[in-house]
């Protein structure tokens, strides 16, 4: 059965000037784009973009919402009902349920990929991302952004206080006048939150407190989340297993296998409902647990078993995003300065470097064939095709031309094929230096051999 792990995220770092490689010569048909399908986006932000594991369908994040094209014909059959913003979106792996990033909001929209209609709410930090599904640990992991000086973890509507434990689901404004935290020094470094919830029961488990500002997470399904810190230069990994563990054992047993969990009270309020009508949800009062492994490697509640954070070299530049080869123990990390470097990952150890383009935004790789695919946004674009040798050695076997400003990747599972999601935009002539979004700037191009 194929395997394959895909990421995108998005960055603005300028790529150093170098040289993008030439292709090697490749045996057999080279990659080519064999079909592009036109996507209406009226001036919306296209974010990211994943694959329904069961049916052939494809999810497209948008600023205002999520649209679903056929995979096969590449026609739009639909928009999630009850999403009213999006960034990052994840999907399980039985083909169920999806989840959606609403940073306005501070929560996940919870759907069903079936019937593409919202069907529960999670509250999250503040400023909601990525959002990754990790299969082994039945966890999600959403990457929040720290707040606002003045403003609590969970956002205005949610009480936070600064206390060890608090109730994530005790939804009650905080008065106009109340201030919540101090305002931090004006040297003092940047964090990042992960809210943690259980994918079964849609119970949120943990807030955990991350050093410096975290760009994108990973998984390859095999019980590790990789987290990405650009601005530190690093690259943690945390152990999903002994995290679910943990965290599921300081909780009331009926809170994840008792007969009514809050996944199954907000699916009965979605199904009685009046039509069009929004559900009314109850939320549970759930103690949420909050880790501060801000110090990194010198945090004090950090006993290196769940977390462990690796440097990377100073000829990485910053990173952007990655990649997981869960069956060799690789990472496959774009840099900014044009460049693939690949880490042992289990130890962080430099394995080799690879020559990218300009503005890698996206990684996909695909284990089956032992082929990386970079995704370059800058520039004029490009796809650029690195096959993996069983010597453990990597070389670029083609630069495919595709549109420009590459936003997100994804390579099915079961075809091999890559999907390229663009928004290639002309400059608008009245606004130097702004781009324009006409209605249909946006494409996927379908990429195959």
């Amino acid at each position: 059965m194929r395997r394959v792990l895909a990421v995108c995220l998005l960055a603005g770092v300028a790529a150093a000037a170098q040289q993008i490689p030439a292709p090697t010569n490749l045996p057999g048909d080279p990659f080519l784009v064999k079909k592009t399908w036109q996507i209406s986006g009226g001036g919306n932000s296209l974010n990211t973009m994943v694959l329904d594991p069961v049916r052939p369908q494809l999810f497209l994040s948008f600023r205002f919402g999520v649209e679903v094209y056929d995979l096969e014909s590449g026609t739009h059959s639909g928009q999630v009902a009850g999403v009213s913003g999006s960034y990052g979106i994840a999907v399980d792996d039985t083909g169920e349920f999806g989840f959606v990033s609403d940073g306005q909001s501070n929560q996940i929209d919870v759907f069903d990929q079936r019937t593409h209609r919202a069907v529960g709410i999670v509250p999250t930090a503040h400023d909601p991302t990525t959002v990754v599904y990790e299969p082994r640990s039945a966890l999600i992991f959403v990457v929040c952004s720290e707040p606002t000086p003045g403003r609590p973890v969970g956002g205005e509507s949610t009480r936070y206080e600064s206390r060890r434990t608090i109730d994530a689901f005790d939804w009650v404004p905080q008065p106009p006048n109340r201030t919540v935290g101090t305002k931090p020094a004006a040297n003092k470094e940047s964090k990042s939150y992960l809210t943690v919830f259980d994918a079964n029961s849609w119970t949120v488990l943990a807030n955990i407190q991350l050093p410096g500002k975290v760009g994108f997470v990973q998984t390859a399904g095999n019980g590790h989340v990789y987290i990405g810190i650009p601005n530190r230069r690093e690259v943690a990994r945390l152990d999903a297993l002994a995290l679910g563990d943990k965290l599921r054992n300081g909780l009331p047993p009926n809170l994840i296998s008792g007969m009514h969990t809050r996944k199954e009270e907000q699916l009965r309020a979605v199904q009685t409902a009046e039509p069009g009508g929004r559900p009314r949800f109850v939320w549970w009062r759930v103690p949420v647990q909050m880790l501060d492994w801000s110090g990194g490697r010198n945090s004090v509640e950090n006993d290196h078993s769940q977390i462990k954070f690796f440097s990377l070299a100073p000829e990485c530049g910053e990173p952007r995003t990655l990649a997981v080869d869960e069956r060799h123990v690789r990472l496959f990390v774009a840099c900014s300065n044009m460049t693939l470097a690949v880490l042992n990952a289990d130890n962080g150890d430099p394995v080799a470097s690879v020559l990218t383009g300009p503005g890698t935004n996206a990684i996909a790789y695909d284990l089956e064939d032992g082929l990386i695919y970079a995704a370059n946004g800058e520039v004029n674009g490009g796809l650029t095709i690195i096959r993996q040798d069983v010597t453990d050695t990597y070389s670029v076997i083609q630069n495919l031309p595709t549109y420009h400003w590459a936003r997100a990747l994804t390579v099915s599972p079961t075809t091999g094929q890559a999907y390229l999601a663009t928004d290639y935009s002309d400059l608008d002539p009245n606004q130097e230096g702004r781009l324009a979004q006409p209605n249909g700037s946006f494409h996927v191009q379908v990429i195959g051999h």
